[in-house]
């Protein structure tokens, strides 16, 4: 029995050291994934410090030594949406009772546009093409919309406001300016404004003589309001004037803008954009032009505004207070509270616009009286 005893004591010995051994291959295995993890982990760094020195110190600095850009991200009509969609065909976009046509703003630029009919006369059979200009004579209402930058005249919160206006029995007319959508030519503050200028021309002349209020969203509020300047210069002022979403002038305006934190801690970047601005003749400082408008002024903006910040709009307001007299229009403001999540875009949606702009309606018919 001893003997048995001592045989099997080095065979327990034996039986132990391999479990020994695993642990200490365990270990190196963890050890190599903790590497493996570590050097992926510096990768990454790699990575996001690359992008962080793209956007905070290359694409500011290629932009502040290529002030050219300068215009075509003020207009951005690189960015297209709805994407692979054709303007031609307003129904595809939810529009009835729309036409589509183009007209020659000069030798090399065409713009196209789109006629929404009041929806009391959208019921029913299809409309003819000529019950549109036969219709424009006798119109309740006119509005020529002016869109902001970037995307055409079929974005769908757009669209949305056309058929808003629509139901308060107006005719909607917008245009996609030049460089837009398929509209030809490339835009400029002075182009944008003489093709909305050849516009209204056009529905003055359409209409017999019609009221027409011109109604501008985002950048299309700095557009409008020189157009209404110009308007009230050439003695033919517009009804009235609606600003949604609007800025005081493009400087504030682009120092503001979301994307503009990338920017904002290099020193001297907002003189940089004022600089850019005046050699490259983008102002919109609508709260100059504002003062010479002597058409009633309608103010929108929502609180939570992220794009053009409401402050803006506010400064915009203050500015046009200062000239209001006797002799002009009056301008109201009407701002949307942050819960209703409007944003930019959507204050379409306000349940209250209807009476809003229903009352502005009479408040210029009876300043056209005066």
């Amino acid at each position: 029995m001893e003997v048995k005893a001592e045989e099997e004591q080095p065979k327990a010995k034996k039986a132990t050291e391999p479990v020994v051994n695993i642990t200490q291959d365990g270990w190196k295995l963890k050890l190599i994934s903790l590497r493996a993890d570590l050097m992926r982990s510096w990768w990454v760094l790699k990575v996001i410090g690359l992008i962080i020195f793209l956007g905070h110190i290359s694409l500011p600095l290629f932009i502040l030594y290529n002030s050219w850009i300068v215009p075509k991200l003020v207009f951005s009509t690189v960015v297209r949406w709805p994407p692979f969609s054709d303007p031609a065909y307003p129904t595809d976009y939810g529009l009835n009772a729309t036409r589509n046509f183009y007209l020659d703003v000069q030798e090399d630029v065409r713009v196209g546009v789109w006629h929404t009919l009041p929806s009391s006369l959208s019921v029913g059979e299809e409309v003819s093409w000529e019950e549109y200009d036969q219709t424009l004579p006798s119109a309740k209402h006119i509005f020529l919309y002016l869109h902001g930058n970037s995307g055409t005249r079929g974005a769908y919160h757009r669209v949305q406001m056309y058929k808003f206006l629509s139901r308060l029995d107006a005719h909607v007319v917008t245009l996609d300016y030049r460089g837009f959508a398929e509209s030809t030519g490339s835009p400029t503050e002075e182009g944008v404004v003489k093709d909305a200028h050849f516009m209204y021309k056009w529905l003055k002349e359409k209409s017999n003589g019609s009221p027409v209020v011109i109604w501008g969203h985002s950048l299309g509020t700095g557009i409008s309001t020189k157009l209404t300047k110009q308007l009230c210069d050439e003695g033919d002022p517009p009804a009235g004037l609606v600003l949604e979403s609007p800025f005081n002038n493009i400087v504030d305006a682009a120092f503001e803008h979301p994307f503009a934190f990338l920017f904002n801690g290099i020193p001297g970047f907002k003189s940089f954009l004022r600089d850019s601005a005046v050699e490259h003749n983008v102002r919109f400082n609508s709260d100059q032009l504002i003062r010479g408008v002597t058409s009633p002024i309608l103010i929108l903006h929502a609180e939570d505004d992220l794009i053009v910040p409401f402050h803006l709009g506010l400064k915009l307001y203050e500015s046009a207070k200062k000239t209001r007299s006797h002799r002009t229009g009056g301008v109201e403001m009407v701002n949307f509270e942050s819960h209703f999540g409007y944003g930019h875009k959507n204050i379409y949606k306000a349940p209250e616009l209807k009476e809003i702009v229903k009352k502005f309606l009479e408040t210029c018919h009876q300043h056209q009286l005066q």
